[in-house]
């Protein structure tokens, strides 16, 4: 199946008490543009041996690339100057709206910023798979989309960091896969498990260094975000169930966005509420 056919594939099907993968919610805020300093630890242990890795690399769709994708994501993932799989996470959200939000993240970057959770991080969408992140902190990157299915996202990030954390400007390139699966509890809420492993290539930064200061510092930032995305993907899933017409109006105010993205946001959070419904009316029936 090709890409752009798996990326419009629709809400998953039910996977009664399938064992949950974990990770974050976009790849995109989890690994390369930090939010506010955490306030607390992420649940569970982040994992960076070599098991992990060699699970993360036999996840790939690789028969389903191009021979130029395969090329960019192998030359980081066989040489990675710091590999993380980030602690698991099992959030409670319509699995519609989840897919959504992982492949429109310039919708939550306009969220966090009417929310005045960020005031100077941008997502600017380039192109059907394409976006243009900037943490407002030196980090800037272009990220890419190049495989997209309900369980599993494939992202690559090429960019830069010029900030206080390093002397002078540096590039590098990040490969972040996103493994995702669903279920219904007792409660026929939908949760959705996520597993998102991060591959980072710096280029001329020694390994002495990456190993004592940039990876405590990046595996902790992405550790957070990935916390705090789960979070909000869970807020935004239980508003739209009990206020749609509330999100609605919020959709119109993402003026950074695409109108036919909005207009989707909007129909989205509508289908949230109607299916949350239906979903009480058969709890209440049992």
């Amino acid at each position: 199946m090709g890409r752009e056919e798996t990326l419009r594939a629709g809400p998953p099907n039910v996977l009664a008490r399938r064992a949950f993968v974990a990770g974050s919610l976009a790849g995109l805020s989890a690994a390369l543009l930090p939010l506010r300093p955490a306030a607390a630890a992420a649940p569970g242990e982040a994992d960076t041996s070599q098991q992990a890795r060699d699970e993360a690399v036999r996840s790939l769709p690789l028969g389903e690339l191009t021979a130029e994708t395969r090329r960019k994501l192998m030359a980081v993932i066989e040489r990675p100057s710091i590999y993380r799989r980030l602690p698991q996470k099992s959030i409670d959200c319509d699995p519609a709206l989840f897919l959504f939000l992982i492949r429109n993240p310039e919708v939550v970057v306009n969220i966090w910023e009417l929310m005045g959770m960020s005031t100077n991080m941008t997502a600017q969408r380039q192109g059907p798979y394409l976006w243009k992140g900037n943490d407002g902190s030196g980090t800037v990157c272009d990220v890419e989309l190049v495989y997209g299915t309900d369980d599993l996202h494939v992202m690559y990030c090429d960019g830069f960091y010029e900030g206080s954390l390093l002397k002078s400007k540096h590039t590098g390139r990040c490969v972040l896969v996103l493994k995702s699966g669903y279920g219904q509890g007792d409660d026929r809420r939908w949760y959705v498990g996520n597993r998102l492993d991060v591959f980072v290539q710096i280029d001329n930064v020694g390994a002495d260094f990456i190993a004592r200061t940039l990876s405590p510092w990046i595996g902790k930032q992405a550790d957070h975000n990935f916390q705090e995305s789960c979070k909000f993907a869970t807020k935004l899933s239980q508003t739209a169930e009990t206020n749609a017409a509330g999100v609605q109006r919020l959709a119109d105010k993402l003026t950074r966005i695409d109108p036919s993205v909005r207009e989707q946001f909007a129909r989205l959070a509508a289908g949230v509420q109607q299916r949350a419904a239906q979903r009480d009316v058969g709890v209440q029936r049992r």
